[in-house]
């Protein structure tokens, strides 16, 4: 008597990759051969899981990988220079829509682990002159002041008056400092998108007497820096948004070209654009003294 030949199974649809579905029951004869062995009935989203994860690790990998703390400890150490010089013009909007046009100076220069900053308005004539000097301390707040021509010295910003305008802006001398990560518990909460850029969203509750109750942070993948902050106050409501409207390279190190920060109770804004940066120039310790200030 002739054998009879086996009769071949074609795929079927339903072919997910190269699994065919009819192995997940009966012989199993399609199953690859890292899942041969004993025990070859798996079950179909175990296996599905196990694929996803080979060949797309980043569905894994993406929010447990860092943590909201590491997150801005890489932005708060990113690379942006040994020293700084900007050029910036600054218009301040009211509600009515008026605006007032300044300019000024920032300087800055790293000392181990610290920075320094001076910042100094060159026009119109009612501000120019004015001069601030920030030197920041581990731990503890930075040493802040500001100086007026019309005082003829410098004075010293205490801590009471931390959440005070900055010369009538929408940042407050908190708003001029660093942020150190330790000064803050993180959480991350979603990777997300802020004007087409990647980013990880990261809230910080601070556990210092900070004039804020929270602050959202949009952290920007590529370049680590924060492209948003939005800054709620000790009720809990949104109060002001931070936002980083051109990001761009200089001297080959990220810069915020043109940023926002819009004080949303007041209907306040100030705009800032970068006209001029430049870094690793070996600025002077001259510049982040006090006698420098009086010497505007």
């Amino acid at each position: 008597m002739r054998k009879r030949g086996r009769k071949k199974k074609g795929t079927k649809k339903g072919t997910f990759l190269f699994f065919n579905t009819n192995c997940f029951a009966g012989k199993n004869r399609n199953v690859p051969f890292f899942f041969a062995g004993k025990n070859r009935n798996v079950p179909f989203f175990s296996v599905l899981l196990i694929v996803l994860v080979l060949l797309y690790p980043g569905l894994t990998a993406g929010n447990d990988v860092l943590s909201g703390k590491e997150i801005m400890e890489s932005s708060f150490n990113r690379d942006d220079g040994r020293d700084a010089y900007f050029k910036i013009e600054m218009t301040l909007v009211d509600k009515s829509g008026s605006e007032r046009k300044r300019s000024l100076e920032i300087y800055t220069r790293d000392y181990d682990n610290l920075i320094k900053t001076f910042i100094k308005f060159t026009a119109p004539a009612d501000i120019a002159g004015t001069a601030f000097l920030s030197w920041e301390n581990a731990p503890g707040e930075d040493t802040q002041y500001l100086y007026l021509p019309a005082l003829g010295r410098p004075r010293r910003i205490v801590s009471s008056q931390k959440n005070l305008s900055f010369v009538n802006t929408d940042f407050t001398y908190e708003d001029m400092q660093r942020r150190n990560p330790d000064k803050d518990e993180h959480t991350f909460i979603r990777e997300d998108y802020f004007d087409a850029r990647p980013c990880y969203v990261i809230e910080s509750k601070p556990k210092d007497n900070s004039q804020y109750s929270r602050r959202v942070s949009w952290v920007d993948k590529e370049s680590r820096v924060i492209i948003r902050i939005d800054f709620y106050d000790k009720k809990g409501d949104i109060l002001k948004v931070f936002k980083v409207t051109h990001l761009d390279k200089r001297d080959g190190i990220w810069t915020a070209v043109r940023t926002t920060m819009e004080n949303l109770k007041e209907k306040h804004l100030t705009r800032m654009r970068v006209v001029e940066a430049r870094y690793n120039q070996g600025l002077a310790d001259e510049i982040f003294t006090l006698r420098n200030m009086e010497g505007q």
